[in-house]
């Protein structure tokens, strides 16, 4: 079975853009072949200077393709004997003329149908033909243009491989044709060469230096700085984002070390850090305590200078240390004399969005909502004042302006030296967390309050002024204030009334908010599709669906804790015996009562001995899993359906036909199982659930 290649060569990407430009490229590769009848595995690697896709145990050519399709109405494609467009349009669709529709009878009528059968075809022919729009499309953060072309990508293309075996597979992408001459590493093997065989990719790069597979150059990065480390008395300081940065800026790693003055760790660790890690890339060095180092590692494309290099990086690392000194003594100066008064007083100057003001304006929201909610969160409301007064005012230092990482960090830094109590210097660091998906929420209730407490502001009045995300842009982050916010719920110290938050925070914005109901039933619409974003991938889509649905309606869409233990609670009931039972006899009891208003059960109207026994159980069990559900017991509340509901539901369903001619009766019962029916999607609306 053949082996496919196809390289793309081009200038040096970004790591963002060879991240992005591997996903889309492997994406793109399966929904086409899937088009195009193909079969193979699929596989991507790729560095700065290259983006390739491999594809292994493709078929020798496509498998035939046999089936009927159904068209328009008969009606609809042919009037007075003649085609009308629709028909013309179903025949253009499908690659066969007019006269091969046929006529076929259902039993919605007569349709238009067309029988269709395709011998495969060769695999080099059908990927000859796929390729450029497999390549046009690979998606990156930005593309540029070059040359007098109107092409775009994320660099200019210089080089394209595309072999099936040994043989090339010709096409042509941006101006450039395929062949099989690829290149090796820049500096250290620079000629180009024809590559012989498709599976002889990776083995002839790594002769030309470069390790194209990005989990094998991982793991040489990762082993080099790991020996570094210790060659140096420290061990590796853990940094993820660093690895994934580095690894997709050489071809071949290369680690230098490097060293700067000891005084410069009187500097807090993460200014030290930061300067290395977010503006040189440069891996820190800890001993075995913990304490920073004055040493730094350095992952390069090439070698053959280490001590040109280390010179030149300590050069620069020195320089940029010494701007951060500067400028920590400089914010001390200030704050050492005046406290945060000036930096808090500047920012009624800054404009965080025109329509919403100033971020001092938005301090005091943020200060007032945290007054508010403090106490349902266990919060002293004097603490929470001083510290949302706080929290913004080291925008105005000279270090976050130059460094704007160290955002809060610096903050709580500051605020501890000039005497403010250790939970409020705490929660000013803490409100920004969780930054990232892999970040921590933030550990303290009064961190957690804070942070909740500005994306709220942020997420409400963004959508009072129209400004929420629209496809892949969101400028002000609000998908990532969403979710920051159900993970502090969901994992932090704090629970989130989430409709009593909104309602307070619309009300900070007066009179921007008076007739902007609509815009607040998009918030809701938006949180919940957030909600259901990160939660699906954690949760059966079907029972986030049917949580969900029960708390917006039943519960009012108000504490996010709420939601989480209705998860909780179904999610352990769908792993015992009664869980698929029950799902098929309330989503039939619910289906069979959407309609019906309800009302008392009459004794004397129930003759079944099957609905009998469901109306004394439930009558015995209603108030008990009423008070449970009241209580937030909704797992207590369904392990008590379950044990005592689930077999006379059952039997009352296998015994008793609801929709009987006489009324009365009729109503009677579709009372009772309205009453079952209500009472459990007070928990989950089971109808919601793929029993």
């Amino acid at each position: 079975m053949p082996d496919f290649l196809l390289e793309i060569g081009v200038e040096e990407l970004p790591s963002s853009f060879v991240r992005s430009g591997l996903r889309s490229m492997e994406a793109a590769a399966r929904r086409l072949l899937t088009q195009h009848r193909l079969e193979a595995e699929v596989g991507v690697a790729g560095t700065a200077r290259r983006l390739a896709l491999q594809l292994r145990g493709l078929p020798k050519a496509q498998p035939p393709r046999e089936e009927t399709l159904q068209g328009p109405p008969w009606a609809a494609a042919f009037k007075d004997g003649e085609p009308t467009r629709a028909a013309l349009g179903f025949a253009k669709k499908h690659g066969v003329s007019v006269g091969a529709l046929e006529r076929v009878t259902t039993p919605k009528g007569d349709y238009v149908s067309v029988h269709i059968r395709e011998e495969g075809r060769p695999t080099g022919a059908v990927l000859g033909e796929l390729l450029a729009e497999l390549c046009g499309r690979i998606t990156f953060p930005k593309t540029m243009r070059w040359g007098e072309g109107e092409f775009a990508f994320g660099r200019p293309v210089h080089w394209i491989v595309a072999l099936l075996d040994d043989a090339v597979v010709p096409f042509e992408f941006a101006g450039v044709a395929s062949d099989r001459q690829t290149r090796g590493h820049r500096f250290l093997a620079p000629e180009s060469f024809p590559l012989a065989d498709a599976g002889d990719y990776a083995s002839a790069l790594a002769s030309a230096h470069v390790v194209v597979a990005t989990d094998a150059r991982r793991a040489r990065m990762l082993e080099l700085l790991t020996r570094a480390a210790e060659e140096l008395g420290g061990v590796l300081a853990e940094d993820p984002f660093l690895v994934e940065e580095c690894v997709s800026l050489v071809e071949e790693p290369f680690v230098v070390p490097g060293s700067f003055e000891p005084g410069f760790l009187e500097l807090p660790d993460e200014v030290v850090v930061s300067v290395m890690r977010d503006h040189q890339r440069y891996f820190a060095v800890r001993s075995s305590d913990g304490a920073l180092l004055p040493r730094y590692l350095n992952v390069v494309n090439t070698a053959a200078d280490p001590e040109r290099i280390a010179k030149g990086n300590d050069r620069v690392l020195r320089a940029r240390l010494k701007d951060a000194q500067f400028f920590v003594a400089e914010d001390l100066k200030v704050v050492e004399a005046s406290g945060f008064a000036p930096w808090r007083g500047k920012l009624d100057s800054v404009v965080f969005q025109r329509k919403l003001g100033t971020v001092g304006a938005k301090v005091q929201r943020i200060q007032s909502l945290a007054r508010e909610f403090a106490p349902q969160v266990g919060v002293d409301p004097a603490d929470a004042e001083k510290a949302a007064d706080l929290c913004k005012a080291d925008l105005e230092s000279l270090i976050v302006f130059e460094f704007p990482e160290l955002q809060g960090t610096m903050g709580r830094f500051y605020a501890e030296r000039v005497g403010v109590e250790a939970p409020v210097a705490a929660a000013i660091e803490e409100h920004y967390q969780p930054a990232g998906a892999q970040d921590e929420v933030p550990p303290s209730a009064l961190g957690a309050l804070l942070g909740v407490a500005d994306r709220v502001d942020t997420l409400v009045g963004c959508f009072l002024i129209g400004q929420q995300p629209k496809g892949n842009a969101d400028p002000f982050g609000l998908r990532r204030a969403a979710l920051g916010i159900v993970r502090i719920a969901f994992e932090g110290a704090i629970d989130v009334d989430l409709e009593g938050w909104v309602r307070a925070s619309a009300k900070q914005y007066g009179a921007l908010a008076e007739g902007k109901e609509e815009a607040l039933t998009a918030l809701r619409e938006f949180f919940d599709a957030r909600l259901r974003v990160w939660l699906k991938d954690r949760y059966p889509r079907d029972l986030v669906d049917a949580c969900i649905s029960a708390w917006r309606t039943e519960a009012g869409g108000r504490s996010l804790r709420d939601l989480r233990d209705r998860i909780v609670a179904l999610e352990r009931l769908r792993d015992t015996a009664h869980y698929g039972p029950l799902a098929v006899a309330f989503k039939r009891a619910h289906n069979i009562t959407k309609e019906v208003q309800g009302g008392p059960v009459d004794p004397a109207l129930l003759l079944e001995p099957a609905e009998r026994e469901l109306a004394r159980v439930f009558a015995e069990v209603q108030p008990k899993v009423d008070e449970r559900t009241e209580a937030g017991d909704y797992a207590g509340a369904l392990q008590l359906v379950a044990e005592r509901l689930r077999d006379p539901i059952d039997t009352f369903f296998e015994g008793v036909f609801v929709m009987v001619d006489d009324a009365r009766l009729r109503d009677n019962r579709l009372s009772l199982l309205k009453g079952i029916a209500d009472c459990v999607n007070r928990i989950v609306h089971f109808h919601l659930l793929q029993a």
